[in-house]
């Protein structure tokens, strides 16, 4: 069984290409800011998968953070209600609560005097406190920044994006293309292959690009998803100002 590879190109980038624009013309109000072939994997296993296809917006990346953000105000909420609930209970009032009348003078003084004591020690540590997580804060933003935008961050990884993932075919026929791929390596080679099937997956994002990168969405970044191989891939499908905006650090 062989691969005929200008078909299978050609019928993933019509796929991929349809589905695509149905997505962005049904959120007019949503810039695109990624599109990307994923699910492939460049390692030697026991059969070659086709891809699948994935999009986001910058309205959806913020969408996604934002939710993040809510869900854990919304925990810290959960605690301090568990605390108020802690001290409310019937006990916490009857425990020892007439030990004042048994009280000496002195002793109520001692007692004073010794919250006193307490109370600033409290402070102190309160003041310490705040300075260390202001300090902790400050570098989990920096932390979180850099994290948002790096490769292998929510940003650029089509497993957490709003639109991910679509088939580009039903289960017969991506059967039927992944047999003939797989057969085709155990035939003449894995390396060999998964290395025409790269470079037509390639091919494939550089056409979607140039077709989808108009109006609102001129800036989309198209590329061929793999964490093993991320660096060598983003310089091949993304252009010289779009790895110089998005990925400074591989210009060099």
């Amino acid at each position: 069984m062989g691969v005929d590879w200008t078909a299978l190109e050609e019928a993933i980038r019509v796929s991929a290409l349809r589905q695509a624009e149905e997505i962005i013309h049904r959120h007019p109000d949503e810039v695109f800011y990624a599109i990307a072939l994923d699910g492939v994997s460049a390692d030697e296993t026991d059969h070659i998968d086709l891809p699948v296809l994935a999009l986001n917006s910058e309205e959806a990346l913020t969408r996604a953070f934002a939710g993040d953000e809510e869900e854990a105000v919304e925990e810290d909420f959960d605690d301090e209600d568990e605390e108020e609930d802690f001290e409310e209970r019937a006990d916490a009032d009857d425990n020892g609560s007439d030990r004042d009348v048994h009280l000496h003078d002195n002793d109520v003084t001692a007692v004073s005097d010794s919250d006193d004591d307490e109370d600033d020690d409290v402070a102190t540590d309160e003041d310490d406190d705040g300075e260390d997580i202001d300090a902790v804060l400050k570098e989990f933003d920096a932390l979180a920044s850099d994290a948002e935008q790096g490769y292998y961050s929510s940003k650029w990884n089509p497993a957490d994006w709003q639109w991910s993932p679509i088939e580009l075919f039903d289960e017969s026929a991506t059967s039927l293309w992944s047999q003939a791929l797989t057969s085709v390596a155990r035939d003449h080679g894995w390396e060999k292959t998964n290395r025409l099937y790269y470079e037509m997956l390639i091919r494939v994002t550089e056409s979607l690009r140039t077709t989808l990168a108009v109006g609102r969405n001129a800036d989309v970044v198209v590329y061929l998803s793999d964490e093993e191989h991320g660096d060598a891939l983003l310089r091949r499908c993304l252009t010289e100002s779009q790895l110089a905006k998005h990925f400074p650090e591989l210009t060099h």
